[in-house]
């Protein structure tokens, strides 16, 4: 019943606060000054675990959302923790204070640095633990299934993209034992991920046409995707689905704000990569893979035609 009651009041809370906030499933745990670290993983991966070892040395933010406002201010969501106490029975959910976690501090709580937990067997880590960067739009991918109503935040891969520059950049902790990782804590806040310049854009719902004298199939992007454009990959955001775009796909991506065709298209990629074998095929196929992932629309040249007399 502890159990049943503890989901729903979390489920309300993140349904309440969606669009209005950054709620990640993760692990925070607070430091004197209110720096707070994330722990972000999915179920299963010990962020429980993680939070009543680390909340024995730090104050306890919560175990299962943390709450980011779009000024990098943390809400705290001391819940009680789901823990076996008797392997042959259900978890029980016991208090921060029974479990003799640190209150929070009395200096108001700030996000200082998200960590992607990699937790993996001990004959694995022959050095000891280990903090890796991560880089921007890899940390995107990892992170966008471990986050609560994000199509609803206004601009939201915008929103997650400042987070991550403004904690400079996403960390990999990779570690056996959650004691292991309190050590790694001066480390983890003085690393930075590697960060990478970024822009974004929208696709607004648009009624042009196409022209009918190109006499071939016309292509654009969809209406409503959202993107983050990298040096040499792409985010988007479409229904829900993140997609990481590699290969030709970005440059191809930046072409199609407006109806173009295959040969215009080819033309654009030879002129910035240089001439290739099959050129006009392989932008066929990555084409092809933007349609069938809802990112582009095409209308047959047949179709402007028939459009165009009408």
């Amino acid at each position: 019943m502890a159990s049943q009651i503890s989901t729903t009041v979390t489920l309300d809370a993140i349904e309440h606060n969606g669009g209005r906030l950054v709620m990640i499933h993760a692990a925070g745990v607070a430091l004197d000054d209110g720096r707070v670290i994330a722990f972000v993983g999915p179920s299963g991966r010990g962020k429980t675990t993680l939070a009543k070892t680390l909340g024995r040395e730090f104050g306890y933010v919560t175990d299962e959302t943390l709450a980011i406002d779009f000024d990098g201010n943390v809400l705290p969501y001391r819940k009680p923790l789901s823990v076996i106490v008797d392997p042959s029975r259900p978890k029980e959910q016991l208090s921060p204070a029974k479990l003799g976690l640190r209150p929070l501090p009395d200096a108001p709580l700030k996000i200082a640095a998200i960590v992607l937990m990699h937790r993996v067997d001990e004959h694995e880590l022959e050095d000891g633990p280990l903090i890796s960067p991560v880089a921007t739009g890899s940390a995107i991918g990892w992170m966008v299934p471990e986050l609560s109503y994000l199509p609803a935040l206004p601009d939201p891969l915008v929103q997650l993209a400042e987070l991550i520059d403004a904690t400079n950049g996403v960390r990999r902790v990779t570690y056996s034992d959650a004691s292991q990782v309190a050590a790694l804590v001066p480390e983890i806040l003085s690393a930075h991920g590697d960060v990478q310049p970024w822009t974004a854009g929208h696709s607004e719902l648009d009624a042009t046409t196409p022209s009918a004298t190109v006499g071939e199939d016309s292509y654009r992007r969809a209406p409503g995707v959202h993107w983050l454009l990298f040096a040499n990959e792409a985010v988007t955001l479409e229904a829900r689905i993140v997609r990481q775009l590699a290969g030709i796909a970005p440059g191809l991506w930046e072409l199609l704000g407006e109806w173009t065709t295959l040969t215009q298209l080819t033309a654009e990629l030879i002129e910035q990569y240089g001439e290739v074998a099959d050129a006009r095929e392989l932008v066929q196929v990555a084409l092809d893979g933007l349609i069938e992932a809802n990112l582009v629309e095409r209308v047959q040249a047949a179709v402007v035609g028939n459009t165009a007399g009408k």
